[in-house]
């Protein structure tokens, strides 16, 4: 699903504002990534996941695999993402281990051209799903 935005404040976008994809797996596990930049908020990078296993929300975590409260979250003690200055983001971290891989001669891990092609054809898949209405299937290449 995407929607562009009636807002004027958002009407130069040149693409849908906010996204829903779904995300089927071979192990019948779902996801679902949701993208919504048309809103007027304070900054916010907000991290929620989602699963049978458990669930984190931001600094926050359940798990009965862990053996957590039932009744309420555990606490991460961490520093949240939560000023638009990208000082206090991974960004550095991230731009570290590109060049050391770069140094090094090696792929780092997870991001490998071969990683963001297939990053792509999801991507890929996932517009032409929303433009078609239907869903999309990819089959992985060994």
């Amino acid at each position: 699903m995407r929607a562009k935005s009636r807002n004027k404040t958002f009407a130069p976008y040149e693409f849908p504002s906010t996204s829903v994809t779904l995300l089927k797996f071979k192990n019948g596990s779902v996801g679902k990534c949701v993208s919504c930049l048309d809103c007027l908020q304070p900054y916010y990078f907000h991290t929620h996941l989602v699963g049978s296993k458990g669930s984190l929300l931001d600094n926050r975590f359940h798990s009965t695999d862990l053996g957590t409260n039932k009744a309420s979250w555990s606490t991460l003690a961490m520093r949240l993402l939560d000023s638009g200055d990208v000082s206090d983001h991974p960004y550095q971290t991230q731009f570290e281990a590109f060049f050391n891989a770069l140094n090094q001669g090696r792929e780092m891990p997870l991001t490998s051209l071969a990683d963001a092609a297939v990053t792509h054809e999801i991507l890929f898949a996932a517009d032409r799903s929303a433009a078609s209405g239907r869903p999309v299937s990819i089959q992985r290449r060994p």
